[in-house]
């Protein structure tokens, strides 16, 4: 039997350090169509049944998001803003997936032949929760058998930090779980370097990478692991942010 996935792609309005930063323009998209336009080019895509959902928050702020979803047919599904993992409960309810992708709405460069490998070592392995270490931050996701969520979410004595970084509890615990942290291919291994966009600064180099790339929203990110690594300049734009910690 076909197993089913679940890209769910988390992404709100609300940012600490770049507020609005999924609906910013990077060239003529913006980082949530970037998102989107590149996932779907996964083997694990399928169009006839869009298995991609972008999970929003029910905050007013949000309501703009939402629209934009709409207005490009994105599914979207709208929760509690803080209580991220009930939110994704809520979608895996709703889709009743075999496996979630968990994605996240500031990764303009996610790469689909990664969350091809990662999706593929989750199946073979048989394992609970699936992360690829060793690449930059920022081109990857996260797999994890998606009933594990609605039974973590069922536990109302869930601490609050839980309830924020959805799969947390299941990395804290591999005497439950099984944990499977494969290395990534070696043209994609690059831990040095940040993809992601949480600040003005990551945010200034995925738009000046996105044009010395060439402008193409499709571009593997392989192709640019090696502009960056070429180009000592373009790579410090942001080498001085460290990420913030789940805590």
């Amino acid at each position: 039997m076909m197993t089913d996935i679940l890209f769910i792609i988390q992404a709100r309005m609300g940012s600490g350090r770049l507020p609005g930063k999924v609906l910013k323009p990077i060239g003529g998209y913006t980082i949530l169509d970037m998102i989107v336009k590149r996932v779907r080019q996964s083997e694990y895509y399928d169009q006839s049944r869009d298995n991609l959902i972008v999970a929003s928050s029910d905050s007013k702020t949000d309501d703009i998001l939402s629209a934009h979803c709409l207005s490009k047919n994105y599914r979207v599904h709208r929760g509690s803003e803080q209580r991220v993992l009930d939110r994704f409960a809520q979608v895996i309810e709703r889709v009743k997936p075999d496996i979630a992708v968990r994605l996240t709405g500031d990764n303009p460069f996610v790469d689909p032949s990664l969350l091809d490998f990662l999706i593929q070592s989750h199946l073979d392995q048989h394992a609970d929760y699936t992360y690829i270490c060793g690449t930059p931050l920022g081109i990857g996701g996260e797999a994890v058998n998606a009933r594990l969520l609605t039974e973590i979410n069922a536990d109302k004595t869930l601490a609050d930090k839980y309830q924020e970084h959805v799969t947390l509890l299941i990395r804290e615990s591999p005497e439950k779980y099984r944990l499977l942290f494969p290395e990534p291919p070696q043209e994609l291994r690059a831990p040095h370097l940040r993809m992601t966009v949480d600040t003005e600064e990551d945010y200034r180099l995925a738009r000046e990478l996105y044009v010395k790339a060439g402008s193409r929203p499709d571009i593997p990110a392989r192709e640019l692991i090696h502009l960056l690594n070429s180009d000592p300049e373009l790579r410090a734009i942001n080498q001085m942010i460290r990420q913030k910690e789940a805590d």
